[in-house]
């Protein structure tokens, strides 16, 4: 089954969410008391990041007797998410829920070749991923429980449709960002909400780095406390203005 189609945000939305680490998102979220966010799933090489709308794809265990039809044409059950595949639009990060499968993997190197070809920014899979080097090669970032031998056995029954990935809701045009610390989703609704946390938080930051470089010691520095709150937000309203 197919769901519906959803809005992509702009370039510039996709830019500001990038300065930010999956870390600083996970914060500000709970800060606006969203906790169930974070997903353990990590990048298959140190360095690799994305962020995007989220496409979905739903997967429910394989069964033996089923297995037969799995690559059969108009297959109620199928071994490979094709549909999902060819319906990815540029900047769509790919969401596989993958039921915390860590003995295989449904993504190897061809599946990553058509998802790159097809514009996408990156994957994320609640299960192993297969030929792990010749994924490396085709360069499309991709995170999920870790390398793994065995191909996967799950059938791939819907896309763009709401899913559990790695214990956390992910819906259609949700926005993924993931890196080194793991993965993080963004409901859509609050994106415009984040976006301006983001760009306060990344900033707190940067007039931080520049206090301790100039010698001053942590105390009421981080965490900030008001006497250099106040001074944060001068600062930074002298930045904006100039």
């Amino acid at each position: 089954m197919q769901g519906l189609e959803f809005p992509r945000p702009d370039a510039e939305v996709i830019r500001t969410l990038a300065r930010a680490s999956t870390a600083t998102l996970q914060s500000i979220l709970k800060r606006m008391g969203i906790h169930r966010i974070w997903m353990p799933l990590y990048p298959l090489e140190k360095g690799m990041t994305c962020v995007g709308p989220a496409l979905t794809i739903r997967s429910v265990p394989g069964r033996e007797d089923i297995a037969p039809t799995a690559y059969a044409p108009e297959t109620l059950f199928p071994g490979h998410p094709d549909e999902a595949i060819e319906a990815i639009q540029p900047g769509d990060i790919v969401v596989l829920d993958g039921r915390g499968a860590m003995g295989e993997g449904l993504f190897g190197d061809l599946l990553t070749r058509r998802m790159k070809a097809q514009g996408a920014a990156g994957s994320v899979s609640d299960m192993g991923v297969r030929d792990s080097a010749r994924i490396l090669e085709v360069g499309l970032p991709t995170f999920s429980r870790g390398p793994a031998s065995p191909g996967g056995s799950v059938y791939n029954v819907d896309f763009n449709v709401p899913i559990g990935c790695a214990g956390v809701l992910v819906c259609p045009g949700d926005l993924v960002a993931a890196d080194d610390d793991g993965s993080v989703v963004v409901p859509r609704g609050m994106v415009g909400a984040v976006i301006d946390e983001v760009m306060v938080a990344e900033d707190r930051e940067d007039f931080t780095r520049l206090q301790l470089d100039a010698g001053e010691s942590l105390d009421g520095l981080y965490p900030m406390g008001p006497h250099w709150e106040e001074r944060f937000r001068a600062w930074r309203r002298e930045s904006l203005n100039r």
